[in-house]
């Protein structure tokens, strides 16, 4: 508990009670020192601050202790029915166990029902009352209406799953990313980080802000002259610099395998950070309120997954060839390309709470995805993994009891939407 120093406890991962394929979890009370049932040691302190923090030393390569197993596929390679998606920067699971998603190249929004089957389409390129441009992001109000993010045409817009535009709200977006990073919590409030991503806003759902916390000021985001002529030349340390033969473009190329930090808003309004640890090897996520403060600390320590030779082959030929697109030089310096992998690829809680961690994939296609599993107290519970399944690492899938919904690419870059059932493996 909060103020209580509990240093060296430790919690046996066996004594954990689960229901609905394990994914409703219990946290047991303290016990004495022993692995659990999944290799794992759990160790809970109290900091001096009063913050929580929860050390997970994960088994090298465990088994998996659940599997996705597919269920339901929506899309197709070609035709021109609307399970032919060009590009989704949305998906949301509706009360009656349909979803609807938001194809950005039609600027459409697809209703579909539990079975698959199309519901309804509403949207539409343009500039008029239900219409959207740039459209990049889909929320569910608990009423069960769809908010429509539509940068291009400075407004939020709200549609009925079958009935189609309810009222559209003025909204100035200073800023966006290529897909929409805040959320709807399940009090109705709409979370969106500022230009910083450090800072907060908070709507309600007539988009009146009702909080705002700017980031703390940082005189040291600047850069040196010579840090500015490092840019222009070779990039950053995570970055290739390029410039086209004639002069006239230019740019950066992330180098792959570079650790970045993850950042998620969870149902409740709370904000989640993480990121790669070298030493001890792992991982460190964070849970905090809006105001900064944080609330839990969630460590785990594993090893790292190499970079493969085949991984940095792989790698290099991708860059040179999109240099030889842009007409620039195809030489870098190779060896800014880490050694392993991120050991954190992004994060998301389920309905319930619990916290899905991606971890970098072992596998030689890189078909199959893994998550590490924590309880909403950031005990570690198992591994899931997904065999042939692969969802888009930018668009957070949706867990709900023991149900998994996504959206993956098949071997030729179709993308579909997946309900897979979340099952205890033999």
């Amino acid at each position: 508990m909060p103020g209580t120093a509990c240093a060296s406890r430790r919690v046996p991962n066996a004594l954990l009670s689960t229901t609905i394929a394990g994914l409703t979890l219990i946290a047991p009370a303290y016990a004495q020192e022993r692995p659990g049932s999944t290799g794992g040691i759990t160790t809970r302190e109290t900091l001096p601050s009063g913050v929580e923090r929860v050390t997970n030393v994960v088994p090298h390569n465990p088994s998996a202790t659940w599997t996705l197993v597919e269920e339901l596929r929506v899309g197709s390679f070609d035709g021109d029915g609307p399970d032919v998606f060009g590009e989704l920067r949305g998906l949301v699971v509706l009360p009656d166990g349909g979803f609807a998603v938001l194809d950005s190249q039609a600027q459409e929004v697809r209703v579909f029902a539990a079975d698959g089957s199309h519901r309804a389409t509403h949207g539409g390129e343009g500039e008029g009352p239900g219409e959207l441009r740039d459209a990049h992001g889909l929320m569910l109000d608990p009423r069960g209406r769809i908010w429509v993010t539509d940068p291009a045409n400075d407004r939020v817009s709200v549609f009925d799953p079958d009935n189609g535009f309810v009222e559209s709200f003025r909204y100035h977006f200073s800023f966006y990313s290529y897909i929409w990073q805040g959320t709807m919590t399940a009090a109705g409030r709409i979370v969106r980080p500022t230009r910083s991503r450090q800072g907060f806003e908070v709507y309600d759902l007539n988009m009146e802000l009702v909080e705002s916390i700017s980031a703390p000021s940082d005189p040291g985001r600047g850069i040196t002259p010579e840090e500015a002529l490092q840019r222009r030349g070779r990039g950053t340390p995570s970055s290739f610099a390029w410039q086209s033969g004639d002069g006239r473009r230019q740019g950066f190329m992330n180098v792959p395998f570079y650790p970045r930090g993850v950042r998620y808003y969870d149902r409740e309004g709370m904000a989640w950070a993480g990121g790669h640890e070298a030493d001890p090897p792992g991982y460190r996520i964070r849970r905090q309120h809006l105001t900064g403060d944080t609330a839990l600390i969630v460590v785990a320590q594993k090893p790292h997954v190499p970079v493969t030779r085949e991984d940095r082959d792989a790698a290099i030929e991708g860059i040179r060839e999109r240099l030889r697109e842009r007409g620039a030089d195809t030489d870098r310096d190779w060896s800014k390309i880490p050694d392993v992998k991120p050991a954190i690829a992004n994060l998301f809680t389920s309905v319930e709470g619990n916290i899905w961690v991606r971890t970098p994939s072992a596998s030689a296609n890189g078909s199959e995805a893994t998550w590490d599993l924590f309880s909403a107290d950031g005990v570690y519970v198992g591994r899931v993994t997904s065999p042939g399944l692969s969802p888009l690492p930018f668009l957070p899938p949706v867990v709900h009891g023991d149900e998994f919904w996504a959206v993956a690419t098949d071997a030729f870059d179709v993308q579909y939407v997946v309900r897979a059932r979340i099952t205890p493996s033999s």
